[in-house]
């Protein structure tokens, strides 16, 4: 299905608001400045008669140190929330190997990694190359309010019970879909489980936080009613997670993926593939692939299903523009939101990963994503993304 365009937008200028409409009332309401306040000034009091100072004895003149040479600097994470219920506790398997899910408890995964200015998680580190620092957080909290825009203020497709009882949340982030799922079925054990523990301190009684990489093997004692990743950014084995999914469900259990695909997409000739923003796009599948992984797979995820043994496997295919460019009301919506969204993470996406993959200068990157910008603001381009969400049932 094509979009049409908004005819107010056929000038090509977004009033430079396209994603910056979103944040207009925070802009508006700046900070004022504080007026200095007039000073009462003291009376001259009679000064005494200056007596004679001891000299001050000489000091040692300080030796010169050498230079410390730079490298990655930790910074100190949230430390973990500690599981609140005897339902959370059994929900972990008994293993005794210090890896995967039992390292939620080091303090050396809460120390994180900078780069170019940028943080990253050390768990595994490398594993998941886009950043996890504040700016990336807030761009999280605000992808996570267009997900669920696209699906009719929905957290998920599958058809689940409401009163389920064990949820698993891989790749959690900064934990807002697992916090609202737990809010709105209190019935429910959930487990998020993250690289990152950028989670927040104050959660629902039934929601424990894990950092834990879902390439590992799962060691959890209870299988799960239901299990949902979003946004992996094709950071794992999506077949071996497919695979560990159908193994750690219940009988007639749902697993349900929700991902966006590259390329970026243009379906009416109003795009150049030399485009900036298709030059990037190319860039990222390329980087990607370097790093053995591709950022196209999520168009096979349901097909992977029906392979891996699900039955009932559907799949969902939405749009998200680039900005507000279409006609219709939700897309225009959609595109502003996502506009900000990729405006707010065009370098977190690109900066890792053409640096490490690629070879470029952090200088280039900079110089490369000033063009894509300028792209994404355009409204004369109709780019979108495809989004797919895919979910399907173990036999029961």
């Amino acid at each position: 299905m094509a979009l049409d365009q908004d005819p107010a937008d056929s000038s090509g200028q977004d009033l430079h608001d396209g994603g910056d409409v979103i944040q207009n009332a925070a802009e508006e309401a700046g900070t004022e400045q504080q007026q200095p306040q007039p000073q009462l000034q003291p009376q001259p009091e009679p000064q005494p008669e200056p007596q004679p100072q001891p000299q001050p004895q000489p000091q040692p003149q300080p030796q010169p140190q050498p230079q410390p040479q730079p490298q990655l600097q930790p910074i100190q994470g949230p430390d973990l929330e500690a599981e609140r219920s005897d339902d959370a506790d059994s929900a972990l398997g008994d293993d005794g190997d210090e890896q995967s899910i039992t390292t939620s408890l080091a303090d050396s995964i809460r120390q994180f990694l900078t780069e170019n200015g940028r943080t990253y998680h050390r768990y595994h580190a490398g594993q998941y190359l886009y950043p996890n620092d504040e700016a990336e957080q807030n761009r999280l909290d605000l992808q996570h309010h267009l997900h669920t825009l696209t699906i009719d203020e929905k957290l998920y497709l599958a058809p689940i019970k409401q009163d389920i009882h064990h949820v698993l949340d891989v790749g959690a982030g900064t934990g807002l879909w697992a916090i609202e799922f737990a809010d709105k079925h209190p019935s429910a054990v959930v487990i998020g489980t993250d690289l990152s523990p950028i989670q927040p301190t104050f959660i629902p009684p039934n929601l424990s936080f894990l950092v834990d990489d879902a390439d590992e093997r799962w060691i959890f004692k209870h299988k799960f009613d239901y299990i949902h990743a979003r946004e992996l950014f094709c950071a794992v084995d999506e077949k071996r997670l497919i695979g560990q999914a159908l193994e750690n469900l219940k009988p007639g259990g749902w697993f349900e993926m929700c991902e966006m695909a590259f390329p970026l997409c243009n379906d009416d000739d109003t795009a150049s593939p030399d485009d900036p923003i298709h030059t990037w796009s190319r860039l990222m599948v390329e980087a990607s692939l370097r790093n053995n992984q591709q950022l196209t797979n999520p168009h096979h995820y349901a097909e992977w299903m029906r392979e891996a043994g699900f039955v009932n496997v559907q799949r969902e295919e939405f749009k998200w523009p680039t900005n507000r460019w279409p006609r219709d009301k939700k897309h225009k919506l959609l595109g502003m939101w996502n506009q900000a969204n990729m405006l707010d993470g065009l370098e977190g996406f690109t900066m890792g990963l053409f640096t490490r993959a690629l070879g470029w200068q952090p200088e280039e990157v900079q110089v490369f994503l000033a063009g894509v910008r300028k792209d994404i603001y355009d409204t004369r381009k109709h780019n979108f993304f495809q989004l797919f969400v895919s979910y399907g049932q173990k036999l029961e």
